[in-house]
């Protein structure tokens, strides 16, 4: 811009001095050398304005959280990076599942047949349990079991997958003698009130999941299988 302004003034100054006509174009070229400058000029002034405006109107850190999202959704989200067809709802049917196995295995005083589905520091406790009764010469029935499970926490921790399911509903839970088949403990007939938390881990990724605790919440069912200590955080 700077050459071109300088050649239109050089060539108005020559013609002027020297008497040297002007072609039929020198005045458009010399018109339009003259409003390029202008525009160009007014242009650099106005930038840094535009760009000290578009600095201050700019956000500082944007929030790209959906709106209303939970932990639980961030844990779910965190479980499905390595696992992608994770589906909390599925998973939810997967616990009435496993919570109606354990209860057989218990019937029978025997986790052996669950071994790979229990962590081993579950599997050992339960184990335990199992053995007192024996020794005890007892056995606890389940009957009539009617509970629902919901995932209420999901995470990942040190490569790790976490999940808690609420389990509520009732079923009716004694003890009688291996014996004479007397009732020991608690009815036949009357349900109890079933309200506890499970909770599975596993390796991250397509892995199987394992129980690894059990929160019985007070006052509900207390006999027989107590509530379980393994840790449900690590």
């Amino acid at each position: 811009m700077g050459m071109l302004a300088g050649s239109a003034a050089g060539s108005l100054i020559g013609s002027s001095l020297f008497g040297v006509p002007w072609g039929p174009l020198d005045p458009l070229f010399i018109g339009g050398v003259i409003i390029l400058l202008v525009t160009f000029l007014r242009r650099r002034a106005s930038a840094p304005a535009q760009a000290m405006q578009a600095v201050a109107s700019a956000p500082s850190s944007p929030d790209t959280s959906p709106p209303g999202d939970s932990s639980l959704d961030r844990g779910v989200r965190d479980i499905r990076r390595t696992d992608a067809r994770f589906d909390p709802a599925k998973f939810a049917g997967y616990t009435g599942m496993m919570f109606r196995d354990v209860q057989n295995a218990w019937t029978t005083r025997d986790m052996g047949v669950l071994r790979d589905r229990l962590s081993p520091e579950m599997y050992g406790e339960l184990q335990v349990r199992c053995d007192r009764l024996r020794n005890a010469r007892q056995l606890n029935r389940f009957d009539d079991i009617d509970i629902r499970a919901e995932i209420t926490e999901a995470w990942q921790e040190r490569d790790q997958d976490y999940v808690t399911s609420y389990i509520r509903g009732s079923m009716v839970d004694y003890m009688v003698d291996e014996v004479t088949d007397g009732l020991v403990n608690g009815s036949s007939v009357k349900p109890k009130d079933v309200e506890e938390f499970w909770t599975f881990t596993r390796p991250a990724g397509l892995n199987f999941w394992m129980l690894s605790a059990i929160q019985t919440l007070p006052g509900t069912r207390q006999q027989g299988r107590e509530a379980s200590a393994a840790a449900s955080h690590p």
